[in-house]
């Protein structure tokens, strides 16, 4: 009995990515590896997080078909501040990659340096009033 080789496994490529900014952007999708015909499917409502991929986060009103085998779509997507997520897939949802599409600068970082002055500056005052208080009960240890 002879075991059979694993299929290649399907892979997209999204150009450019991230993007320069939220709004309508034009990509270019590469997929390689696909044995069927399949559609590319943006997925704004899933949040660019593959966890909330569900039917009604797609719009199912821009599908863009390609064809099996390697292929190159370039599509036009309104994509949101936190990123979009697409789909590469089958109809009957045997080969389903999916793929990022980021944007650049697309959330506000954290802060988390502060104000890194004023601590330095506080931490030396802090320092220097320990420093004599320390050395003016060492003056009254020897009276």
């Amino acid at each position: 009995m002879a075991v059979a080789a694993p299929a290649s496994a399907q892979t997209v490529e999204i150009d450019p990515n991230p993007v320069s900014g939220a709004g309508e952007q034009e990509i270019t999708v590469t997929g390689t590896g696909f044995a069927q015909d399949g559609f590319l499917l943006p997925c704004p409502g899933a949040n660019a997080d593959p966890a909330q991929l569900a039917e009604d986060s797609c719009d199912l009103t821009n599908l863009t078909p390609y064809t099996a085998g390697d292929w190159e779509r370039t599509v036009t997507y309104d994509v949101p501040a936190v990123g979009l997520l697409i789909v590469a897939g089958s109809a009957d949802q045997t080969e389903v990659v999916t793929g990022l599409i980021e944007v650049d600068g697309g959330g506000d970082l954290p802060n988390t340096g502060g104000n890194t002055e004023a601590y330095l500056l506080l931490a030396f005052v802090l320092f220097g009033a320990a420093a004599v208080f320390t050395m003016g009960g060492r003056k009254l240890q020897r009276v």
